[in-house]
């Protein structure tokens, strides 16, 4: 692939509708990741410089994005044009997806789910489910042939507690969080016991039936910015890995020079 140096770090970058992740990616390894919130202009060009400032040099050999908020994704292409004088690859346009995907809409899925799911294959390299604690909950199974077969999407933790807050007439505005008690001693606990203990419920459930499809019980991976939270309480979990989808904006790059031959 002309002008690609496949041993050459790249930054890589996932859009989500809360966060935007931004890491380097070398020989395989996601480095140095950092968080922002995705409408912060100023956070991410620190986070970028920060990147550049850790590249040999300060040469950036290329940018690869995964994105699922399009008109964050059209604002940072054309930053980036500015800043770097590059033009950025983007997964699932300028690139292919990372992974074989067995829905009727291919393209219809969210980028990050598509990435995660191939970030959570290339580590394990068997069938697995990919549970994602994000803005929206996603339950995802890939098969053991390595194809992303379909998933579930439930509202996240914040989502939810917004819903009850604003759906109702006096319920307050709260916060996630887990009380020590798996009941609420007040209004607020009830609500957070509520909605946590309700979605670990919920993808508990998710798992189970995965996994009766499948006749085994495949690996399951968590990630996800409510990770932390959730996660005691998730003892479904075999592995947690922070920047899964990120990941896999670097699988992509990676798949995509071997594709071409770099």
């Amino acid at each position: 692939m002309p002008g690609y140096n496949p041993d050459a770090p790249v930054i890589v970058i996932e859009i989500g509708n809360t966060t935007t992740a931004i890491g380097t990616w070398d020989r395989d390894q996601l480095k140095t990741p950092l968080s922002i919130l995705t409408d912060d202009e100023t956070g991410f060009d620190q986070a970028l410089e920060a990147q550049v400032d850790a590249m040999p040099k300060r040469r950036v050999a290329a940018v690869v994005i995964g994105s699922v908020v399009p008109q964050a994704l059209q604002r940072i292409q054309g930053y980036l044009e500015g800043k770097l004088d590059r033009n950025a690859l983007v997964v699932g346009d300028t690139i292919p997806l990372p992974i074989d995907v067995g829905v009727a809409e291919a393209k219809a899925i969210g980028v990050d789910r598509v990435c995660a799911a191939a970030a959570a294959y290339e580590k394990l390299q068997t069938g697995c489910i990919i549970v994602d604690f994000g803005s929206a909950v996603t339950v995802d199974l890939v098969d053991d042939e390595g194809t992303l077969v379909g998933g579930a999407i439930l509202p996240g933790l914040k989502m939810q507690l917004r819903a009850l807050h604003e759906q109702t007439a006096v319920l307050p505005e709260v916060e996630p969080g887990l009380p020590d008690t798996p009941y609420g001693r007040n209004t607020t606990e009830a609500m957070q016991a509520g909605v946590c203990r309700g979605v670990v419920g919920a993808v508990r459930g998710l798992v189970e039936a995965y996994a009766s499809s499948l006749n085994h019980w495949p690996q399951v991976l968590g990630t996800g910015g409510d990770l932390s939270l959730v996660g005691p309480i998730c003892d479904f979990l075999d592995t947690q890995v922070h920047h899964l989808a990120l990941r896999g904006v670097g699988v992509a790059y990676m798949k995509h020079l071997k594709g071409m031959g770099a």
